[in-house]
C-alpha cells in the first residue's frame, strides 16, 4: 500500500517479484533493483510533461510571434507515433532555478553569461542579456534573446521549461530508510527506527507544470520531466494534480 500511495505502478512491483522469486531465507533487496522496474514499465506506459519544482522567470525579449505559441510535444519521446500534446510557448517561460548560474563552475552546461542553451522541443536557443535582481539581492528575472536552433552554433543543453502553467503541489520522496537492510542489527544496532531517513518527503506546494496535465484522468499515470539533474522523473498523477516522485537519474557532472 505504501508504495502504491507513492505512485509506484502495481506492474512494477509484481515485475520485481516475478524476477526475484520465492527465496526459503529472509533476504534484503536493493532498492535499486525496484527501481528499474518503475522505470521500465513507465517508460512505455506513461505519457511525457514538463514541470519545475523552483521557477526562475525567463523573459524573452525579442519573441517571435505577436501572440504565443503552441509547441507539439511527443507523448512519447522514443516514439513519436505515440502522438502528441500541446505546449504553449509564451514571451515569459519558467526554468529551473539551478538551471542558471551568474558565475559557473567548470563543467556547467545550462544557462550562464556567454552560455546559450535550448528550450526543449522549441528549437530555440536563449541567450543572456540581462540579470533582475531583487532589493536583497536575488535573482528574480532573467532577460534574454532567442534565435532558431539552426541559426547559430549548437547549443551545450537542452532545458526543460514551462509556459502559461497550472500550479500544483508535489511530493519529493527519497528512500524511506539510510541502509540497505535497518533491520540487520550490526548495520543499525539501534534497530530500524533508528535508521529512518528524516528527510525522506519533501512538499513543493508551488511546482509549475504544463497544462496539458489538466486534461489526464485522476490516478493515471505520467512521467513528468522535472529537473535537468534528474530528465525523466517517474510520477503518477493523483486528484488535483497531487503528484508522488521517484527519482531514476542524476547527473552530478551540472552541479
Amino acid at each position: 500500500m505504501a508504495l502504491r500511495q507513492r505512485g509506484f505502478p502495481s506492474e512494477a512491483i509484481k515485475n520485481l517479484c516475478a524476477r526475484v522469486g520465492v527465496m526459503v531465507a529472509q533476504t534484503a533487496m536493493e532498492p535499486h533493483l525496484l527501481e528499474a522496474r518503475v522505470c521500465d514499465v513507465l517508460n512505455d506506459t506513461a505519457p511525457r510533461a514538463m514541470a519545475v519544482l523552483e521557477s526562475l522567470c525567463i523573459i524573452i525579449t525579442n519573441f517571435p510571434a505577436a501572440k504565443s505559441l503552441d509547441i507539439q510535444v511527443p507523448n512519447f519521446p522514443t516514439d513519436e507515433t505515440e502522438g502528441f500534446h500541446p505546449v504553449p510557448f509564451a514571451p515569459i517561460v519558467f526554468i529551473e532555478r539551478t538551471d542558471f548560474k551568474e558565475e559557473p563552475k567548470p563543467g556547467f552546461k545550462c544557462l550562464a553569461w556567454g552560455q546559450p542553451m535550448c528550450l526543449r522541443h522549441t528549437g530555440y536557443v536563449i541567450e543572456l542579456q540581462h540579470v533582475v535582481k531583487g532589493p536583497s539581492g536575488c535573482v528574480e528575472s532573467l532577460e534574454v534573446t532567442c534565435r532558431r536552433e539552426d541559426a547559430g552554433e549548437k547549443p551545450k543543453a537542452f532545458i526543460h521549461w514551462v509556459s502559461q502553467p497550472l500550479m500544483c503541489e508535489v511530493h519529493l520522496y527519497e528512500r524511506l530508510f539510510q541502509r540497505k537492510n535497518s533491520e540487520d542489527p550490526t548495520e543499525a544496532p539501534g534497530g530500524y527506527l533508528s535508521d529512518l531517513n528524516l528527510a525522506s518527503l519533501r512538499v513543493v506546494d508551488a511546482t509549475l507544470v504544463n497544462c496539458s496535465v489538466a486534461l489526464a484522468k485522476p490516478l493515471t499515470s505520467s512521467s513528468v520531466s522535472v529537473l535537468s539533474t534528474s530528465p525523466w522523473i517517474q510520477t503518477a498523477i493523483r486528484e488535483s494534480l497531487f503528484l508522488t516522485k521517484l527519482t531514476l537519474k542524476e547527473d552530478l557532472g551540472k552541479v
